[in-house]
């Protein structure tokens, strides 16, 4: 048992230890287990030994944490009385129950057996073991008796696999609540508890006496409906619209607007209203909704590779032609860039349209109109983002304590030296592991890019050829950029590569800027348009033909990913593009009426209310599928149906937390926001 069972090694070696308690009771252990007394055999069964799949990356010799617990529970099972009989018949209380309390400790080690795949994955060689002992042992004299069986290389498995093991850590699996001092968390519980009350205070505001008062004023309002008055009429339609809701509040108090703003009751109304105005493009929210469904897939499986046990396998299985949907699965963050371009540019000129032509341009009133843009955009992110920020490094903090998982991620770190770079929209121009909340990435481009377009648009109206003439440098220039950065890495889209030059290729700025132009310049095409496209039937089908073979190829043109540097660097600098490219074609069809089924599906009115929980579910969604591989007592196995399952799990509490998390930190901005606008102009 010693060289097979690492709890048996350690035990053996407990005399190194000195006199101590911990060492009397490691050596009642062995002696307990040597007799087979059954106390002793449930805490052994329930530590960790070397589990199957060690070479395709199980490095996972967990025990089982809830048993070793269990171990000191000397309540009864809940069964009929004669089945527990059945189980106590031949039991001894002395030898069913410890004579001390045993709690489990993990332990981190690293090996260098070559025999094992590796994908250069971080911490592929780490292996984690769990142990249960007994509970006056310290973390300390654990790891003297763990380093001591690692150097006499005391295990069959080192053997076995050639493999050496060297030991960095041992944790005990208590919490000692020391995190609940921390500045983070006592911020973010002051700003829960404040705004919770504001939320009490704001729904009970508004059912007790504003909607009261709105019956009184409709009640008023159909009495004079006799009178023909069209600016009654007009009245009435702006207060029963939901998504009008600051009009309807103009006899109310700013204190009562701002309780009014954090009324449950009135922000469900607005987030699942379905009732738009002619003006919007009902494909937007259908797009906005299946790529967010992309992406929760993809993170499903993206963060679970510290926690999978089969990684070769998970490679593997990421090889098959239909399963290029995960792995080129990044599109999806494409997708969202290129509404955000086309949403810039089609606003912008929608709001142009109402204003006076040939007006003598303002310098000085431009430039105040640019910051201020970016300063609404800046108040309309800010907000939910830093409080999931907050919540992300609470949340790590104590799992930190109590997980069995070793963490690659560690914002209760990295996030208290590096939130200035997430507040300053900055992060993306550093490194992955001084980047608070990996997915925040995206976060920092979207910002960048819509300053980008923002000035650009702003200088449009003064000198459009310019604008012009720049944003169409910019997109050459950043296509030859991602293509030589491309070569000069030796880039072949592998997914070790694609992992691995993450900060090189997916994150900057420069490398993914494009299908955000491409959505500019279909914003700008759609409003010259004005929902028109007066084409013959056989070129709007071979346009259909083109602009599905553009998402089509970029998808699955790269099945087997062997191509040389050089075509994966002409790869790379255009594939984005090219995917906004067949996007473009889908959103002017579908704007035009030349979308058929496609529009159909995309402009269902039920994907509307989860068109717009998509930012919170954005920020949270990440910080759900951890928890919940970081709760678990047992490593995940990738398989097709469980992950399904586990997806779809994801999927749901992704949405509904992001629900709460809008009507506590989003919406309520929002409407602050278009409040304080609004008393700004009037001013």
């Amino acid at each position: 048992m010693t060289r097979t069972l690492p709890l048996y090694a350690m035990l053996s070696n407990a005399h190194l230890l000195n006199s101590t308690k911990c060492t009397k009771e490691l050596m009642n252990l062995r002696d307990a287990i040597d007799r087979r007394t059954l106390w002793s055999l449930k805490v052994m069964d329930s530590s960790g030994i070397p589990k199957p799949g060690f070479v395709y990356g199980n490095n996972y010799w967990f025990g089982i944490q809830s048993q070793c617990k269990d171990v000191n529970n000397r309540d009864p099972l809940i069964l009929v009385e004669k089945e527990i009989m059945n189980n106590s018949k031949y039991r001894h209380v002395e030898d069913e129950f410890p004579p001390y309390e045993v709690k489990y400790f993990v332990a981190y080690f690293r090996h260098n057996s070559t025999l094992q795949y590796h994908v250069r994955l971080p911490n592929e060689n780490l292996v984690t073991l769990g142990m249960c002992l007994p509970a006056t042992c310290s973390k300390d004299e654990l790891f003297i008796l763990l380093e001591k069986v690692f150097k006499d290389r005391s295990l069959i498995v080192g053997d076995l696999y050639s493999a050496d093991f060297e030991l960095f850590k041992v944790k005990d699996l208590i919490d000692d609540h020391r995190w609940l001092l921390s500045g983070t968390f006592i911020s973010i519980m002051i700003l829960l508890i404040l705004t919770c009350l504001l939320m009490l205070i704001g729904t009970i505001y508004d059912v007790l006496i504003y909607q009261r008062r709105l019956k009184r004023h409709a009640k008023l309002l159909k009495s004079y409906e006799n009178t023909n008055s069209s600016q009654t009429i007009d009245i009435k339609r702006k207060e029963e619209d939901p998504e009008d809701k600051l009009t309807a509040l103009k006899f109310q108090s700013n204190i009562g607007r701002i309780f009014l703003s954090f009324s449950v009751y009135s922000n469900t109304k607005i987030i699942f209203n379905t009732k738009l105005n002619n003006e919007s493009i009902l494909v937007i929210h259908g797009l906005k909704f299946l790529s967010m469904l992309w992406v929760i897939m993809v993170h499903t499986i993206f963060y679970m590779h510290d926690y999978t046990d089969n990684k070769i396998i998970t490679w593997r299985k990421s090889e098959g032609f239909a399963n290029q949907v995960l792995s080129n699965s990044t599109l999806s963050v494409d997708t969202f860039f290129f509404l955000g371009g086309f949403l810039a540019v089609y606003l912008y000129f929608k709001a142009e349209k109402g204003k006076k032509k040939h007006r003598p341009f303002n310098y000085v009133a431009e430039a105040n109109m640019f910051f201020m843009n970016l300063l609404k955009r800046f108040i309309r992110l800010t907000p939910a983002y830093m409080f999931a920020m907050g919540i992300f490094e609470i949340n790590s903090m104590w799992y930190n304590y109590t997980s069995e998982f070793y963490m690659d991620e560690r914002p209760y770190e990295i996030c208290p030296k590096y939130w200035w770079r997430n507040i300053l929209y900055i992060q993306n121009f550093f490194s992955r592991e001084t980047m608070c909340m990996s997915w925040s990435w995206y976060l920092a481009n979207d910002m960048q890019f819509f300053a980008i377009s923002t000035f650009l648009l702003t200088l449009s109206s003064m000198y459009f050829n310019v604008a012009v003439i720049l944003l169409s440098l910019l997109f050459i220039t950043s296509t030859i950029v991602t293509g030589y950065i491309s070569y000069i890495y030796d880039y072949v889209p592998t997914m070790d590569q694609q992992y691995h030059l993450l900060d090189i290729l997916y994150d900057p700025p420069w490398t993914r800027i494009g299908p955000y132009i491409v959505g500019m310049v279909t914003g700008y095409i759609v409003i010259k348009l004005n929902n028109e496209l007066q084409w013959k039937k056989k070129t709007i089908i071979l346009f259909w033909i083109l602009g599905s073979a553009c998402n089509v190829l970029v998808l699955f043109g790269l099945w087997k990913r062997s191509i040389s540097t050089i075509s994966a660097a002409f790869y790379v600098a255009l594939n984005r593009t090219v995917w906004g490219v067949g996007l473009a074609w889908l959103l002017i069809a579908c704007v035009t009426n030349h979308g058929g089924i496609v529009n159909k599906i995309l402009s269902f009115k039920g994907w509307i209310p989860f068109s717009r929980l998509t930012y919170s579910t954005y920020l949270l969604n990440p910080i759900i599928i951890n928890s919940i591989y970081l709760h678990s007592e047992t490593s995940v196995h990738v398989d097709f149906l469980s992950n399904s399952a586990l997806f779809l799990g994801n999927f749901v509490i992704s949405y509904v937390c992001a629900y709460a998390f809008t009507m506590m930190f989003e919406t309520p901005y929002i409407l602050l926001m278009k409040q304080f606008i609004d008393h700004t102009r009037k001013k």
